[in-house]
């Protein structure tokens, strides 16, 4: 098998799975388009911690070229979760999403 082919069977077995994945009642898959450009999030990665205990706060975890930052504060915490509303305004639904991953593993 040249690498080609192995890559792209691995591409359509990662696409299945991620299909398959957000089919969970826990988990919400969705794509963000490139026809979107430019958005707040081209930053960089990051990620919002929700804790359901009293004297655990909520933390936004920013990765960056300069290194990791764990926000707390409830300012910089509010900031993320607009960002990430914004950026799900922009992404498809789940159902569209899910259309979108099946259409591209088939051409693998």
């Amino acid at each position: 098998m040249n690498e080609a082919s192995r890559l792209s069977v691995t591409m359509r077995a990662q696409l299945s799975q991620l299909i398959e994945i957000g089919e969970r009642p826990d988990v919400t898959v969705r794509v963000l388009p490139f026809a979107v450009g430019a958005h707040a999030a081209i930053e960089g990665p990051f990620v919002l911690l929700r804790f359901s205990g009293e004297y655990e706060p909520d933390v936004a975890y920013v990765e960056g070229a300069m290194g990791d930052l764990y926000l707390e504060s409830v300012e910089e915490v509010r900031r993320y979760t607009l960002l990430f509303e914004h950026i799900c305004e922009l992404a498809l639904d789940p159902k569209e999403t899910a259309i979108m991953v099946a259409a591209a593993a088939k051409e693998f």
